[in-house]
């Protein structure tokens, strides 16, 4: 009986969501066939409300939540005003919406590059919480697939735990760092989920690459603000 709620509850569910989508994709085509592009704006919003919410909900009970995932539901919601702002705003709203908006994307940017910082330093704080049981591994194979164009890398290891040799890959691929067949390498795994593990000099160069990148963004962000003020003034 537990499982046949459980079943209907996951259909019923799943029934919900397809008739929400395929209503969202009728209103878009609506609005746009008449003229009304604001509100398929906002409709095509309201899709990174809701997938980000998903996804935040389920990486939290996973307890693997990483901060740019708030991203979505920040980028929806200002699509969403924005649409409404431009659709039931008065001349001088909209004048004044125009205006800032050079402000919006550039504060967009900043944020987008402090999220960035801040998942990476989160990300790197329970990686080394989680994964604290330190083993050599060998490198017995390597993945590899394109991504627009770019290869990366995913290596498969071999270790010996718990009285068993056993193949190992968290399916992260990368091009930060390639490990061939035959190289050791030092890993952190998590003990109760072999899967999940680090390996320090990949994590090391990885994490260096997002706080550069990010920092990035905030500097240019912060300093196109600056010129802007200057302009203005």
């Amino acid at each position: 009986m537990e499982n046949n709620g459980r079943n209907f509850g996951t259909i019923l569910i799943s029934v919900v969501f397809l008739l929400w989508f395929a209503a969202s994709i009728i209103g878009m085509i609506y609005f746009s066939k008449h003229g009304q592009g604001a509100l398929t704006v906002a409709i095509l919003g309201h899709y990174f409300v809701v997938f980000g919410v998903i996804g935040i909900i389920s990486s939290i009970r996973s307890k693997s939540f990483q901060p740019f995932l708030l991203l979505f539901p920040l980028i929806g919601g200002g699509c969403i005003a924005g649409a409404l702002i431009w659709q039931y705003g008065s001349e001088e709203l909209l004048v004044k919406a125009e205006a800032m908006l050079p402000y919006l994307f550039i504060c967009l940017f900043m944020v987008i590059g402090a999220f960035m910082i801040f998942g990476a330093y989160l990300s790197s704080r329970r990686k080394q919480k989680v994964c604290n049981y330190y083993i050599t591994a060998t490198c017995v194979d390597v993945k590899t697939q394109y991504d627009d164009g770019t290869r990366t890398y995913c290596p498969v290891y071999e270790i010996y735990f718990r009285n068993e040799t056993q193949t190992i890959c968290n399916n992260v691929y990368t091009n930060i760092d390639h490990v061939g067949v035959g190289d050791r390498r030092e890993l952190y795994l998590n003990p109760d989920n072999p899967e999940e593990f680090y390996e320090p000099i990949a994590e090391r160069k990885t994490k260096i690459f997002i706080y550069v990148l990010g920092s990035s963004f905030v500097f240019i962000s912060a300093l196109a603000l600056i010129i802007m003020r200057v302009v203005v003034k």
